[in-house]
């Protein structure tokens, strides 16, 4: 590569593609079988999902307590209608919600999000769309058997 003078007072060398490059590699030590923690709070939602009827389960635990929603949104922090949303289940909360939410009771309202074992739909079941002509690949003998 051809550059001017200014430009060459940054490089410090021609560069050869035939010369092999040395690059220093450092080993790291063999990881133990432990499972991997999430990397971040959005890695860690991606696995975990709110519990069935969250909203009751809050609703009882508060009531356990002794203590009322206006009681309850000072300890949190929150105001009294995100508590009110939450046990009607009307609020999607964030994972800081749920956790004070969660030390503050004692409960827990996350668990491990199952994944899906249900049969996987290949063909659609209304009419078909530009993307799914995009999306299906079906041989015309098969497509021309489809029509009526």
């Amino acid at each position: 590569m051809t550059v001017c003078s200014r430009c060459a007072q940054f490089g410090s060398k021609d560069w050869d593609p035939k010369e092999k490059q040395v690059t220093q590699t450092s080993r790291r030590p063999a990881r133990s079988a432990a499972p991997q923690r999430p990397r971040s709070d959005i890695e860690a939602a991606e696995t975990m999902e709110l519990v069935d009827n969250y909203g009751e389960l809050i609703r009882k635990a508060r009531q356990r307590k002794g203590l009322t929603v206006e009681d309850f949104a000072k300890k949190l922090n929150e105001k009294e209608s995100v508590v009110k949303k939450l046990e009607q289940e009307g609020l999607n909360p964030s994972m800081s919600l749920i956790r004070k939410v969660e030390s503050e009771l004692g409960i827990k309202l996350l668990e491990m999000a199952s994944t899906a074992t249900g049969a996987v739909l290949t063909k659609p079941l209304g009419p078909r769309t530009l993307g799914d002509m995009i999306k299906i690949n079906v041989p015309k003998d098969e497509e021309e058997e489809e029509k009526p």
